[in-house]
């Protein structure tokens, strides 16, 4: 620009091509304390401290503040800037330029501000025509696929969208990949050890709290070569998946970061389609698992020919899984139905590969699923969602036996509640005696001889003698291993032996008093208030 056509580059010329914000005048010594970085700064000789020093702290102090450059007149009050600016200014690479007095500042501020003016409303009209075309590929019915294509187009950058586990769902590039990015087309996901660097550096986390984009520096080590932005695609407030800018010819810019917002917030909105035309089919599913666990006999087998269309053949082997929270918060304050029906979508999303169909049912998450899917089903559920349980019911075969399906379920889980077990997983198959147990009812325990004994126990005020023995139990009367579960000396296993056998009359060496023990206890602690 012709008023700086008799500028003179001092220091810093690997730093010109910052980016500058404003053009600002600065009269006083401490000037830095009053700029808030990016700034052009136009100043002269007699605005600057008088000694080396403080002029190399000068320099270091509109370093340390981020500006963009620093223009000083010379020619007047003196020929060139001193040497301990210059030796700063090279020390912190900052750009130092040296321009005529005669120079007038406001013809650089006026020409220099209007040019960034007009870039900033550039900008904006490039980023309102992104958003423009973006909105009408959704009004037109548009997938991802083909806003990955438009949105690569409009910047010039790669794109990839996943899901929410990082596994890809459609992607356009522009110019050569580097590693990870090979990794993403050749495997259908996002490399787990990318992941893992994510989030030991929090940039996941960060996402996760703020539900906004992050920039990615280059990251070699984990095949990173290209800098990124990663911006997250929300729907009621959950994370559905991930957009990705990808560098490729030219370093990102606020263009990028702007039209990340734009997609992403169209990806949600397709997603949030697909979400309605899910909760639509959810309530069909509803429907199906309804008049299946209800027993309609005189529709059974039309809705084995429905189930079918979710590739659920209830001719052949299925089972039920039921999935209750766990975390204290929702147990303090209570799973609304909101919670729940975001639950189901999340289950269902990981289900929609597999045989399976999920709804609810009395206020409860359910799935029926083919027995064939059954391991891969739990490992994605319990991969994805912590702090729930998961009932499962045995197999099962033909549609009349739903309903066995589905109490099998709600026993295994009641049966976990009331035992305090900690398995994340309980089949009802493994539950064996504690199942008739259950079965048996509270009145079981009105007519059991050592029951009053163990309520004794329960109420002693010395160590935990109550547990201790139901450990025992457990451990079928094994001393070591009762001991390595309790963290405690063989000899104080004993010393509580000892005093459960004087409080409960009983001989613990006696294999059937164990057992007619771990019968009561059980059932103590099954229905004992």
């Amino acid at each position: 620009m012709a008023e700086l056509r008799h500028a003179h580059i001092v220091t810093g010329q690997d730093a010109l091509n910052r980016p500058i914000s404003w053009v600002h005048v600065v009269g006083v010594p401490d000037a830095p304390d009053w700029l808030n970085g990016g700034e052009l700064v136009l100043t002269t000789p007699i605005n600057l401290p008088p000694d080396a020093a403080g002029q190399g702290a000068y320099i270091q102090a509109m370093a340390n503040k981020g500006i963009a450059a620093l223009m000083l007149a010379v020619g007047r009050h003196m020929d060139h800037a001193p040497e301990a600016m210059r030796a700063a200014a090279e020390a912190c690479a900052l750009p130092l330029i040296e321009i005529p007095f005669q120079t007038r500042f406001v013809d650089i501020a006026r020409a220099l501000n209007q040019r960034i003016s007009n870039e900033h409303m550039g900008l904006l009209e490039r980023a309102l025509t992104i958003h423009r075309v973006l909105t009408q590929l959704v009004l037109d019915g548009g997938d991802l696929h083909q806003l990955a294509v438009t949105l690569a187009d409009l910047i010039g950058q790669s794109i990839s969208i996943e899901n929410e586990r990082f596994e890809a769902l459609a992607s356009h590039n522009i110019a050569p990949v580097d590693e990870a990015r090979r990794y993403t087309l050749t495997k259908g996901q996002t490399n787990p050890r990318l992941i893992e660097t994510l989030e030991n550096h929090d940039i996941l986390g960060e996402i996760r709290r703020t539900l906004r984009p992050v920039h990615i520096p280059q990251m070699p080590e984990v095949g990173l070569e290209m800098e990124r932005i990663l911006a997250p695609i929300v729907v009621h407030g959950s994370i559905y998946g991930y957009l990705w800018i990808i560098a490729d010819d030219r370093p990102l810019s606020q263009l990028d970061a702007m039209a990340i917002e734009s997609g992403a917030t169209v990806a949600a909105l397709m997603r949030l389609h697909q979400e309605l035309i899910a909760t639509a089919e959810a309530n069909l599913k509803g429907g199906l698992l309804a008049q299946l666990i209800e027993g309609d006999a005189a529709r059974l087998d039309a809705l084995t020919d429905q189930a079918l269309r979710y590739r659920v053949d209830l001719n052949q082997p299925f089972v039920m899984l039921m999935i209750e929270r766990t975390d204290a918060n929702v147990i303090e304050t209570g799973d609304s139905s909101t919670g729940r029906l975001l639950l189901q979508r999340r289950i269902n999303r990981l289900s929609a590969d597999g045989q399976a169909v999920v709804g609810q049912f009395a206020g409860e998450i359910v799935v029926l699923a083919s027995a064939d899917a059954l391991p891969t089903l739990i490992a994605a559920i319990h991969q994805h969602i912590t702090g729930i349980r998961i009932g499962v019911s045995g197999a099962q075969r033909s549609a009349a036996t739903v309903a066995i399906a589905y109490t099998q379920c709600r026993d295994a889980l009641h049966i976990a509640r009331r035992l305090a077990m900690t398995d994340p997983t309980i089949p009802f198959e493994q539950l064996g005696y504690l199942h008739t147990l259950y079965q048996a009812g509270k009145d079981s325990l009105t007519q059991n001889a050592y029951a009053p004994a163990l309520r004794r126990l329960g109420a002693e005020q010395q160590a935990d003698l109550f547990h201790t023995l139901e450990v025992y139990l457990d451990a079928g009367g094994n001393g070591v291993q009762t001991a390595d579960q309790l963290f405690i000396h063989r000899s104080t296993l004993n010393y509580r032996l000892q005093r459960i056998s004087e409080v409960c009359a009983a001989d613990l060496s006696n294999p059937v008093t164990r057992m007619n023990l771990q019968v009561a206890l059980k059932l103590l602690r099954l229905f004992d208030e």
